[in-house]
This record gives structure tokens, C-alpha cells and sequence, in this order.
């Protein structure tokens, strides 16, 4: 109550009053704010009786089974709407809920303790926490979210907690929130809800797929979010640039209202252009891929116009699947292939980080001072989980005959690790000539430059694969000593500081000397401010989320590469990232006054 007294006093002294977030979903939106208080449920540590734990187990399976006839009754209502991205995730959803970690987990703690169902799903979750909390890779530390939204949707049909998302609407509704859920975040969407604003979360939770793909504006990790509004407050969301302005005045809102249907008819526009391939007005041809997440998302790579996918992430089928069987794999992967309709598909072998326990193969975790830089990724595929990597090539290559696929392998560093790889490629191929099984020999293989050291030796490492492929996200850091993560030191995170603008450079040169391709799959890559220092470097594809390949297509089309080799020389001669930024800007304004906001 007093956060609430404080605020309403708050929104009385000011107006205009701006919040910084991370922009999740882009658009902007004027709406009036509905509070979703989490109503933190109440967990009762209740002893048993050897003759209650049966009937706490069975109680405790019924609450998981109206849990996922929850999510199928959502998966149903989006059937005839566009949302790929959202069933896909509410599909991880249902896999999780079925997943025994999780299950077996608390029933076993049920049974052993002798304690109430609600306790011990708790404790159980504890467990799994602290896994999570040792994780280094973003995208998969994102998902504890997932599991912690799992969970949270069991304990409400224990305890008999209406969903929260059942409440009475203003016109215009901005939910606002500590957390937001994927299944709220469809439920909210589905009921008219015009943005979305929380206290937690990154651009890599599903709750911010969830919202791209519904096209609802949406700002996350706002600090103090809850202490600053109150229901019913008037409140623009800017998701394109993180912003969130409580008690706009009626300019600010006339400003909001113009922007946002500028930005509409821009997008209808972009969407509007056939999907050809990207070539410039003066004949240089640039392939652009998608970045996926989830097989179900191939739908929507291919209506953005995607030519293939520039990579495919794998770590997701690790979390989803206890199991691994190479079987069950290959599965996965045809599936992939078939989906994209003979376009070329990259799959990015296993990047786990070496202090995840990995299902199904009892391997647990061992503690690291720096798991950052310790084993993990294909450090950790050569070593603890050789047997793993052996059944996911030999997956993919089975996988090969069914369409054109290339093997992308994380964080290598040296030409002695490369080395190992390509041999336990050529076991894998053994293996399956012995058994008897086919595959396409001429699978491409190709290595992510993501650490400096393989930039720096991307004139040796380049001999030995078909590609390469920068991985940015990680090159950047490791590069700048940075956590983009760590609010304390995120400002020196930049893509345009010239000791990466120098380094990417490196690489496109040897990777042309040596005549194969080079791609660019990060972050950096979805950001189309990038594109043309990108393209006058040299880069001869660019792998982004789907939703942004339109925007990149529209930007090629509309340049010329003499233009953009002519900007890249010039902000590689540069060693202040200011003046940089500020040369970039001023380029795109000029050519682009319409498209781009700064």
C-alpha cells in the first residue's frame, strides 16, 4: 500500500516522466495502465501422514494436468491467428510440464519428506535454481523463467488461484507488472491488451517472442517499475526505444500517436515489397537468413522472405528432451530441413555451458571460478559429452539427405581444437558407413568466430572449414572485457567500438582471401543501423530474427555497395566510438530520413 501512496503522489508532481528499460517489442502505444500484482502465492509446509502421500501425489498430478489442458486451450485460441513463435514456446511449455526433472522430482520429495505437494514442487524448484543460477549462456539462464512460469501455473491450480490475467479492463489497457509469463502474454494479447510493461526480464525471454510475434509493444526490465505507477494511470510504451512515459502531456501523446502510425504504415510497406533476394543498386548480393530458436518458428522465417537459416540454435532441444537419442534427433532435424523447403539450413552444434547438468545423461556439474571461461560450449562437447556430440552428427548428417545442411561449430579457438573436431566429424561419417546409412558428403562445415583469438587466426582456421560465421553477442565481450548483462559496465557494450569494428574486419579479409563465405548471426546482425558498415566491411550473409529481414532487405535494396564500402573505410580509419556512432547516424538520416528513429 505505501509503494502505491508513493506513487499516486509521484504522478501527481510530474508529468512526462520517463522509465528506461530494454525494448522488447517494438511499436509504441498509448493506453491506460492495469497493474497485474503477481498476488504471491502462499506455500504451505504441511507434514503428512505415511497414509496422505498417496493422495497428495494424485492431488499433486491433477493440478499438472489442468495445468497443460490450461495451455492446450491457449495453443487452441491462437490456431487462427499469426503466432508461430507463441504456440511454439507454449509447446516448451507443455514439454516442460511433462518433463521429470520437474515431475518425478517433486513427487519424490512428496513421497522421501512427507510433505504437502505445494512444499515440495517449491523445494524442488530450489534445487533446479541453483543449477541455473551457475549458468553463463543468456538464452538458456532465460530459461529458469520458463520453468518458474511452469511452476507457478501448478501452484495456482493447487491452491485453487484464479488466473491472473482474469480482471475488468480499461479502454486501451498497458498491463504492467513484475513478471509476465508467455501463457499471460498470449492470454493478454488475445484479450485486446495494447503493451506490455515488467520490472524483469531480457530480449532473449520467451515473453518477448511471445510479444514480437503478437505485434504488441513491449518494454522489459524496468527497476523499480511497481514503485513509480498505479492502475489507471495514462502511459505511453515505447518498445522500439525502451521507454516508458507515465502521465504523458497531450503533445507528448499527439507525438507517440504519430510516430506509431508512422511506424505501422512503414511496416505495411516493408511487408508489402516482394521477398527477392537482397541485391544493391549497383549489383552486390547479400543472402539473409533467419535465426532460429524453434523449428515452429520456420513458418514465420519463410513470410518474412528468410533464404534459409543462418542458424539454428540447439541447446533448446537439450532442455526439452530427456533423452537424446540420436533418433530422436535426426527426427528433429529433418523436420527442420523439410520445413524450410530446400533452403540452406545451419545447425550450431551443442553450446551448453559446463556447469548444466544435462538430462539424461546423469552428468552433473562441476564448479568453475570463471564458468565463462571454462569448459563449456565445444570445449565441453570434445570432453565430458563426446558421446553426445558423436549422436547429434551423427543426426545431422543422417538429416543431410533431406536438404542442404551446414554444421556450425561454437567457440572454437584454436587450430588444435578445430583439429579434434574435424576428426570426430570423420568418426561420426565412420560410424554411419559402417551401419549402413546415408548422408551427403558434402556437407559444409564452418566454425562461429566468437572468441578474439579465432579472429585474430582466421587466416589459419579459414584453410580447414567451408565458412565461417561471427558470432557477435560473445566476440563483443569477450573482446571489450564486458558483461552486457552487468548494468554497472554495460555502457562500454557497443558493436561500432573499433576494436570490433577492426577485428570483424580481419576476419571478412581472411575469410575472402581463402574464398569462402562469411556470416554475421548476432545481435548485432538484427539491427539494421549495423547493416551498412556490415556490408561495405564485406560480409556475404546476415542471419537475424525474422521479424527483422524485411527492414534489412528494403535497406539493401535502397543502397549501393560503393556507398557502404566508402562508409566502412572511413569508420574503420575512426578510433572514437562517439564520432563513429555519430558518422553512422548521420548516413542513415540522410538516406533513410523516414525509416530510422535515434
Amino acid at each position: 500500500m505505501e509503494r502505491r501512496t508513493e506513487a499516486v503522489r509521484r504522478s501527481k508532481a510530474t508529468s512526462n516522466r520517463v522509465l528506461r528499460g530494454i525494448g522488447a517489442s517494438p511499436g509504441i502505444c498509448v493506453g491506460t495502465i492495469h497493474r497485474m500484482d503477481s498476488g504471491a502465492i502462499r506455500v504451505p509446509h504441511q507434514r503428512l501422514e505415511a497414509s496422505q502421500v498417496g493422495p497428495e501425489i494424485a492431488q499433486f498430478r491433477r493440478a499438472v494436468a489442468a495445468s497443460i489442458e490450461q495451455i492446450q486451450a491457449l495453443q487452441r485460441k491462437l490456431r487462427h491467428r499469426r503466432g508461430h513463435e507463441a504456440r511454439a514456446i507454449l509447446e516448451a511449455h507443455l514439454t516442460m510440464l511433462r518433463d521429470e526433472a520437474l515431475l518425478k522430482g517433486t513427487e519424490r520429495i512428496i513421497l522421501r519428506q512427507r510433505i504437502g505437494a505445494e512444499w515440495a514442487l517449491q523445494k524442488n524448484l530450489e534445487q533446479i535454481r541453483t543449477a541455473f543460477d551457475r549458468l553463463t549462456d543468456p538464452y538458456i539462464r532465460e530459461r529458469w523463467s520458463d520453468i518458474e512460469f511452469v511452476s507457478q501455473r501448478i501452484l495456482r491450480n493447487l491452491s485453487g488461484q484464479r488466473e491472473l490475467v482474469d480482471a475488468p479492463w480499461k479502454p486501451h489497457p498497458v498491463v504492467v507488472a513484475h513478471r509476465i509469463s508467455p501463457a499471460d502474454a498470449v492470454n493478454l494479447g488475445r484479450l485486446g491488451v495494447e503493451g506490455l510493461v515488467s520490472e524483469a526480464g531480457g530480449k532473449e525471454c520467451h515473453t518477448a517472442i511471445v510479444a514480437r510475434a503478437l505485434e504488441i509493444p513491449a518494454v522489459v526490465g524496468v527497476r523499480g517499475l511497481l514503485d513509480e505507477v498505479v492502475s489507471e494511470q495514462v502511459v505511453i510504451v515505447d518498445g522500439t526505444r525502451g521507454e516508458v512515459i507515465l502521465d504523458p502531456t497531450s503533445d507528448r501523446i499527439e507525438e507517440a500517436v504519430s510516430r506509431s502510425q508512422g511506424q505501422r504504415r512503414r511496416l505495411d510497406e516493408l511487408a508489402a515489397e516482394p521477398a527477392r533476394p537482397a541485391r544493391t543498386k549497383d549489383g552486390r548480393r547479400l543472402r539473409l537468413y533467419a535465426n532460429l530458436e524453434m523449428i515452429e518458428e520456420a513458418r514465420a522465417a519463410l513470410r518474412y522472405g528468410a533464404e534459409g537459416v543462418g542458424l539454428f540454435r540447439t541447446e533448446f532441444l537439450a532442455m526439452r528432451r530427456r533423452v537424446l537419442s540420436e533418433e530422436a534427433q535426426y527426427r528433429w532435424y529433418r523436420r527442420l530441413l523439410r520445413s524450410m523447403a530446400g533452403r540452406p539450413v545451419t545447425v550450431r552444434t551443442w553450446d551448453l555451458g559446463g556447469e548444466k547438468r544435462v538430462p539424461g545423461l546423469g552428468m552433473e556439474p562441476e564448479p568453475e571460478d570463471n564458468p565463462a571461461l571454462g569448459l563449456r560450449s565445444i570445449r565441453l562437447s570434445l570432453t565430458r559429452l563426446r558421446p553426445l556430440f558423436l549422436a547429434q552428427l551423427r543426426a545431422i548428417l543422417r538429416a543431410s539427405v533431406e536438404g542442404r545442411v551446414r554444421i556450425l561449430f561454437p567457440m572454437i579457438g584454436c587450430v588444435e581444437e578445430l583439429q579434434d573436431v574435424l576428426e570426430t566429424v570423420a568418426e561420426a561419417k565412420a560410424q554411419l558407413r559402417r551401419r549402413g546409412q546415408a548422408y551427403d558428403p558434402r556437407v559444409a562445415l564452418g566454425i562461429m568466430i566468437e572468441v578474439p583469438a579465432a579472429a585474430l587466426l582466421a587466416e589459419v582456421l579459414a584453410r580447414h572449414v567451408d565458412f565461417f560465421s561471427v558470432g557477435t553477442n560473445d566476440l563483443i565481450q569477450f573482446t571489450l572485457a564486458t558483461d552486457r548483462h552487468n548494468e554497472q559496465v554495460a555502457y562500454l557494450y557497443d558493436p561500432l567500438q573499433p576494436a570490433v569494428l577492426r577485428l570483424l574486419d580481419h576476419a571478412v579479409r581472411a575469410a575472402h582471401r581463402a574464398r569462402i563465405p562469411i556470416g554475421l548471426c548476432g545481435e548485432m546482425a538484427g539491427e539494421a543501423v549495423h547493416l551498412p558498415v556490415l556490408m561495405g566491411m564485406g560480409f556475404d550473409e546476415i542471419s537475424a530474427n525474422p521479424q527483422a529481414l524485411p527492414l534489412l532487405r528494403h535497406l539493401v535494396r535502397h543502397t549501393s555497395f560503393a556507398e557502404t564500402r566508402a562508409l566502412a573505410r572511413r569508420v574503420l580509419a575512426m578510433e572514437d566510438v562517439r564520432a563513429i556512432r555519430s558518422l553512422v547516424r548521420d548516413w542513415m538520416l540522410e538516406r533513410f530520413p523516414d525509416t530510422f528513429e535515434f
